[in-house]
């Protein structure tokens, strides 16, 4: 995407939220878009570079001078409208890749890891390379901040919870490794798999969510942690509830939880 269009939206819902936008920039895990808009998938690494860099740029100046490779060159143009906030928090998504984190940290930036297979305890030493290397590169703790996003589901029931999101998760996922050689279908007990104690899906009521949520902010030592629910198509009432549920019960929960420990 255009990273003066991007900055451009995300400043107009900054200011229909009172300043509550963030951006969480990522190359994504589809390349179909790239001829769609007429990019050369050899650029796949430098493009997102320099988009980025343009994104920043536009974050920090109203008034641009930038002379581009794989993107427009801009003299003296100013770029409206502008966020409430001072500056749109900028975070960088990846699935985990090391160089990904490496690059991440050497440029200061907050990163968000989508934990969304396995054990998410595989991430904790990326974790903390990301720290260490940030650090080592003269950037602030206080900037160096992590993310996590994961898939889940959340029902009064925990159990109905577990039954009801496997089918239109299978669905979502066995249809992208039709066309993913490292995806695989999902089977019902790789899916109890994610969804237990040591999975990476938080399915269940609000509490063993809540349960579950905060051990792996304790073990991966998170800042921030966003829950995508559902991944498939769900019941929109029951898609509203999840969210209700997670607004007031989850999340109330984890944080009086680390509230209480920092007392």
């Amino acid at each position: 995407m255009d990273p003066i269009r991007l900055f451009q939206q995300y400043a107009t819902i900054d200011a229909l939220s009172n300043g509550r936008a963030e951006i969480m920039a990522g190359r994504g895990s589809f390349t179909e878009s790239f001829p769609l808009f007429g990019y050369d998938l050899k650029d796949y690494d430098s493009l997102f570079d320099e988009k980025l860099d343009l994104l920043q740029l536009v974050n920090e100046k109203t008034k641009l001078d930038w002379q581009g490779r794989l993107t427009q060159t801009i003299a003296g143009k100013e770029v409206y409208p502008r966020p409430v906030q001072d500056k749109l928090p900028l975070w960088i998504a990846t699935g985990g890749h090391v160089e990904s984190t490496v690059k991440i940290a050497q440029a200061g930036l907050p990163i968000v890891y989508a934990i969304i297979g396995g054990n998410p305890r595989y991430f904790k030493k990326l974790i903390q390379a990301y720290r260490e290397i940030g650090s080592e590169a003269g950037h602030a703790d206080k900037d160096l901040k992590v993310g996590a996003h994961s898939w889940g589901w959340i029902a009064e029931d925990g159990e109905q919870a577990v039954k009801d999101y496997f089918h239109p998760t299978k669905q979502v996922v066995d249809a992208i490794s039709k066309d993913r050689p490292h995806w695989q279908e999902l089977r019902y007990e790789q899916y109890l798999e994610q969804v237990g104690s040591n999975g990476a899906m938080f399915v269940g009521n609000p509490d063993q969510v809540a349960e579950k949520l905060i051990r792996m902010i304790e073990d991966l030592g998170l800042d921030r942690f966003m829950l995508h629910l559902p991944l498939g198509s769900m019941p929109h009432d029951q898609v509203l509830r999840a969210i209700e549920l997670f607004g007031t019960q989850v999340a109330p929960k984890v944080r009086a939880y680390f509230a209480m420990k920092e007392a």
